[in-house]
Order: structure tokens, then sequence, then C-alpha cells
């Protein structure tokens, strides 16, 4: 009887105090915030990517270069990664053809850990040395069909525009 007595009280003074600290925190509320579809996400490239050793579906990293903030709100915060994939890769050739470098983002995060859908395509052509070719093998004959073209490069740190491809309701925290 002792030990049940013991028990109920101890159980008592647990439940009590447990009651005591939820009442002492800080009540928090969420506000809903709509990110439209078709919203501009500044974006940078983290590595700088080459037609020469990129392939096709390599997974790449973009960063966001600074909040996106709606009614006020931060809803996708700086520095925050962007998904994406090299979408088409073709090496420099000979008889001066360019390389070729196109890459796709995906999706990125908002504020809240939500996965947004992102649209956007940054594609650049290598330097085309079609007409140098030419001129190089009127006047050196066959060899002038040797000369190579230059690879597409896309430099660490390339700005791009990203827009949301969906509508996507964040809530953010209000103390």
């Amino acid at each position: 009887m002792k030990s049940f007595l013991s028990s109920l009280l101890i159980s008592s003074i647990v439940l009590s105090s447990s009651m005591f600290a939820v009442g002492d925190l800080p009540r928090v509320t969420y506000k809903d915030v709509v990110i439209p579809d078709g919203t501009e996400i500044a974006a940078v490239t983290t590595e700088t990517l080459s037609s020469k050793t990129s392939v096709e579906d390599d997974p790449i990293t973009f960063k966001v270069e600074e909040d996106v903030v709606i009614n006020g709100e931060v809803v996708i915060a700086k520095g925050t990664g962007i998904k994406g994939v090299v979408s088409n890769a073709k090496k420099s050739g000979f008889f001066g053809r360019g390389g070729e470098l196109n890459v796709r983002v995906e999706s990125t995060q908002t504020i809240d850990n939500q996965k947004l859908r992102v649209r956007a395509s940054k594609g650049k052509a290598g330097d085309n040395k079609t007409g140098t070719t030419i001129a190089l093998v009127v006047l050196l004959g066959p060899l002038g069909l040797l000369k190579k073209g230059k690879n597409a490069e896309i430099k660490e740190g390339t700005k791009l525009k990203v827009f949301t491809d969906e509508e996507k309701t964040v809530k953010i925290a209000k103390m």
C-alpha cells in the first residue's frame, strides 16, 4: 500500500510540474505565405562546368544568391541549394566545331523545408571556329581541317534567373 501511495504521489508531482512547464512555453503561430508560380529566384553556379568533362545527367548544384521575399517574409533563404543536372554536353570537335553545354534546374527548398520545383535554362555554346577552319583549309590545305573548336564552359559564379514551376504555400513561424 505504501509503494502504491508513493507511486501515486510521484506521478501527481510529475504530472503537475509538466503542466506548469507547458504553460510557460511561448506560443508559436504560423502565417501562410503563397509563392506564386513564376516567382523569380536569383541563382549562381557553385562550380565551373565544361563540355569537356561533363556528361548528360551529371548532378550539379546552384545556390540562391539573395533571399526571396514575398509580403515582407523570407520564403527561400539566401544560400539555399538548387538541384540541377547537365541536360546536354558535347565536347568540341575538329573542323572548328565548338562544344555544347546545357543545364537544367529542377528543385530548391523553401524556408519551411518543402521541396519546390523550379525551371530555367542556361545554355552556352563554345566558340565555333568554322570560318577560321575554312580560311585555314584554303591557306594550308587539308591540315587546316585539324583546327579544333573550344569547349563550352559555364564559370563558377555565373548568375542565372530561375523561376518557380509551381505555386506553393509556405508556413512562416511567428512568436
